[in-house]
Order: structure tokens, then C-alpha cells, then sequence
């Protein structure tokens, strides 16, 4: 894997692309033969840390790579290790390896408005760490709740060993990432769609389920939902080939992965999505009606009109073929406001605000749990008549924040934020489609957080390292610090 270097983007893009389905049929093949799961992530640890230690750029590499097509991170689990954590650790290791005897070297330690908002947050979870843990919670749910901030950890590792010669290999991995994440949403609509009688369906709703890989629900009419977490980077791609599209729209295969990723977007039927997407293109295009007037034509609204409509066309021929079973899915999703996921958030909205108030400036800290009545089907039942449902998990993103951490941990982030756009807005003139592409997924973040959590995990964290490093003044120069 080495030679990924010395080749060509398109090879690059192909190279990834085979070692990303070899490593789903893996984890497919792991699932199944569960003894050899632990064999599979010795030898993924094994090779991390060979090829951290021989070009360092891998440890920005594997883990974006492992973060825009995992979800979860759990394709391969053996007892407390999983395949992002594995990862995470090898990585990690590497670069204090590297460092601990020269942190003097450490880039970040350059970019001081970007050092002093990383400080400041590392201390905060830190303080709401302690917190949890002096509230008397449970350990175990502290742990878990506080976890993914360790994703933070990144930011450093990935600043030292970025260089923007290395960009172009990047969107080359995304674009491997997402057609593997879009094409096995819209497989997984059919199978499940048209139940085939050949195929052991049940087997690979678990696969999915156990690997934390996405959900698989039921819709009407035997419409399925398909939603993975790292369908997010589908936005991030999106943008970046719309972009593109606009530059060069006689570009066919740009085109086809837009309206495959479109599609794959369509079946997720996640409204978080929907918006944030939708908010961030209008944000897109008052941005390049301000900024790049000259990008603005009829190619812009024609290229958008063609890409729905394929897109609505290609989720039909996935739902339909080869039995037809035709519905209005789309419509009926974005007007059903009664279902039980909108219920139960809208139940969970009162409680959470009032513990808010109740500590308002620090928050409750890690593993704080709310009860609440909740009329969502797979809590109200015959056991539980009345619903009632205690969790630290919480799908109102910023709040959960504001419960855990308070305004501190929430401005921490918002502080982050506006760096961020402003050097993306600073590279404007010389970088208009990345800092178009960055803008719009960084606001369609920002909206899905309030509905689903993104930013307190590590999906979010990643895009927010990446924009992070890809805009610092100080990441971008090369030179060897190692």
C-alpha cells in the first residue's frame, strides 16, 4: 500500500476502492466466522503500524479512510477492541513515538488561536469527565458517554503529518469511501425491498446491525430505510463534486457519482439530513452569487434539476426492480411529523431543558441520565405501558452538550467553529471550490447537530480536524518534521 504515493489520483481512487470492498467483504466474512475477527484486526494493526511508522501521511490516511465508510467503527469487533479504536491507538501511538523526545516540533504548537480553543476543550471534557465521575454515575456510562471527545486526540497527530500535496489523495479516498457507503445502501434497499428468498435476509440485517454499520427499518409498502451514520461524508462528497460539476459539467462520471450519492442520500430517509443539506446548498449558492458570480449560470440550476430527478429515478429502479412497488416515499416522509422518532425527540425536548437550567454553565457532566415518557413503539409496550425511558444518550446534539458541559463545552465548540470559517472564508479568492465545498458541509453540520449528534462524535470530530488542518496557514507548508 506504499505505492499509493507514487501512482496517479485515478489509481489512487481505484486502489482504495478495492481495499475498501475487500475490507466489507471482511467484515462480512468476520461476522460470520467470529473466531476470526481478532486474527483480522491483528494483522489491520499490524499493517497501521508498518505503514504509519514507514510514511507517517497514513496515520492521517487509514484513519479518514476508516472514518468515512465505518459508521461506528465496529466492522470488526474482538471482546473491548473494535476496528476505529484499533486504529485510534496504533495511530497514536506512532505519533508519541515520534514526538515525545521533540514536541518542540509538534506543528500545532504553531497555529496559537487553533492551540489555545484545543487546550480549552481538552480541558473542559476533561472538567465534565471529573464531573461524571464525582456526581457518583455510573463509571461504565461515563466512559462511554465521554469517549468519543478521545477522537479530539487527532488534531495534532493529523496536523503534523498533513501537507497539501496530500490533498488530492484525500478526496481520492472520499470518493472511494462514499461509492462503497452509497452503493451498499441502495443494495441493501433492494434486498430488503424485494426479500429475496435466495438470500438469508436476517443474516445480513444482523450483520449490519451487530457491526453498528446503520439501521434497517421498515417504512411502508415494504420500503425500507437504509441510514448509516457515515452517510454524512455522502454531503461532504456531494458538495465537492457538485463543485466540480459546475467547473466541467460535460464531466459524465462526475455526474453519475453525484446522482448515485443523491440517491443513496434519498434512501437514507434521515430528515437531519435532508435539511442540513438543503440549508448548506442555499448557503452554497448565496455564497457563489456573492463570492464567484462568474460560477453562477443556467448550468448550476439545470445541473441540480437533472441530478434530483436521477436521483428519485434511481431509488425507483433499486425499490422496484424486479417486482414493481411504486409509493410516493420522499413526500410522505417529509410531511409525517406524528411518527415515533419525532415523537419521542419532541417528548425528551422538555425534560432536557429543564435540566439544562438546573446547571447551566458547567452542565451535569458524563453519564448524566434524564427519565422521561416516551410513546416511541420499542419503549411503550406491554411491559412499560406508561413509557417511561431513562438514558444518557440524547439526539438533541447541542443540548446534549449543554447537559453534559454546559455553555463552557458548547461555546468551545461555537469558538472552534467561527476559526474555522474564517479561514475558509479568508481562502475564498484563491480556493473557491474547496472553500465552497467546506462552508456548506461545515453549515450542514451545524443543523444536523441539532437534531442528531455529530459533533460530540467521532464522525463530526473528523470533518471538524479535516477543515481544521486543510485551512490552518501553518499545516499546509511543506517541510519534514520528521
Amino acid at each position: 500500500m506504499s505505492y499509493f504515493a507514487k501512482v496517479k489520483e485515478n489509481n489512487i481512487f481505484a486502489r482504495w476502492l478495492v481495499v475498501l470492498v475487500i475490507v466489507e467483504l471482511l467484515s462480512w466474512l468476520a461476522w460470520v466466522f467470529p473466531n476470526i475477527s481478532g486474527w483480522l484486526l491483528l494483522i489491520l494493526g499490524l499493517l497501521t503500524l508498518l505503514l504509519c511508522f514507514k510514511k507517517p501521511i497514513y496515520s492521517l490516511y487509514i484513519p479518514v479512510a476508516e472514518i468515512f465508510w465505518g459508521s461506528l467503527g465496529h466492522s470488526f469487533d474482538y471482546q473491548i477492541l473494535n476496528t476505529r479504536l484499533l486504529i485510534f491507538l496504533t495511530v497514536s501511538l506512532v505519533f508519541l513515538i515520534k514526538n515525545i523526545r521533540q514536541p518542540k516540533k509538534i506543528k500545532l504548537f504553531n497555529d496559537k488561536s487553533l492551540l489555545f480553543i484545543y487546550l480549552f476543550l481538552l480541558f473542559l471534557v476533561l472538567v465534565t469527565v471529573v464531573i461524571g465521575y464525582y456526581s457518583s454515575y455510573d463509571i461504565k456510562k461515563v466512559f462511554l458517554d465521554a469517549n468519543a471527545y478521545a477522537y479530539l486526540f487527532y488534531l495534532p497527530v493529523w496536523y503534523q503529518v498533513y501537507d497539501r500535496k496530500y490533498l488530492k489523495n484525500i478526496f481520492a479516498i472520499l470518493k472511494a469511501s462514499v461509492l462503497v457507503v452509497a452503493l451498499k445502501t441502495l443494495i441493501l434497499l433492494n434486498i430488503f425491498s424485494q426479500d429475496y428468498n435466495f438470500l438469508n435476509i436476517t443474516s445480513i440485517y444482523k450483520w449490519v446491525r451487530d457491526t453498528r454499520t446503520g439501521e434497517i427499518t421498515p417504512f411502508k409498502d415494504s420500503f425500507f430505510r437504509i441510514f448509516m451514520q457515515s452517510q454524512f461524508y455522502l454531503i461532504l462528497a456531494w458538495f465537492w463534486l457538485f463543485m466540480q460539476q459546475l467547473k466541467d459539467y460535460k464531466n459524465k462520471n462526475n455526474f453519475l457519482l453525484i446522482t448515485l450519492i443523491s440517491a443513496a442520500l434519498l434512501a437514507s430517509l434521515s430528515r437531519s439530513f435532508w435539511l442540513g443539506a438543503a440549508i448548506a446548498l442555499l448557503f452554497m449558492l448565496i455564497n457563489i452569487f456573492i463570492y464567484q458570480k462568474k460560477q453562477i449560470s443556467f448550468h448550476v440550476f439545470l445541473t441540480l434539476a437533472v441530478v434530483a430527478v436521477s436521483a428519485i429515478l434511481l431509488v425507483q429502479i433499486f425499490y422496484n426492480l424486479p417486482a414493481y412497488k411504486n409509493i410516493n416515499i420522499f413526500n410522505q416522509r417529509t410531511t409525517d411529523i406524528s411518527e415515533a422518532a419525532i415523537s419521542a425527540r419532541s417528548q425528551l425536548w422538555g425534560p432536557m431543558w429543564q435540566t439544562i437550567f438546573d446547571k447551566p454553565i458547567i452542565g451535569h457532566g458524563f453519564g448524566k441520565e434524564i427519565t422521561y415518557q416516551s410513546s416511541d413503539p420499542t419503549i411503550k409496550n406491554n411491559n412499560n405501558p406508561e413509557g417511561w425511558y431513562t438514558t444518557y444518550a440524547f439526539e438533541w446534539g447541542w443540548m446534549d452538550q449543554l447537559v453534559k458541559g454546559g455553555i463552557l463545552l458548547v461555546l468551545a465548540f461555537i469558538f472552534w467553529l467561527i476559526l474555522v470559517y474564517n479561514r475558509i472564508y479568508l481562502s475564498l479568492g484563491t480556493e473557491p471550490i474547496l472553500s465552497l465545498t467546506f462552508s456548506a458541509t461545515l453549515t450542514s453540520l451545524l443543523i444536523i447537530h441539532i437534531f442528531t449528534p455529530y459533533i460530540n462524535h467521532p464522525i463530526g470530530l473528523a470533518f471538524l480536524i479535516l477543515a481544521s488542518i486543510i485551512f490552518s496557514p501553518y499545516a499546509t507548508k511543506t517541510n519534514s518534521y520528521y
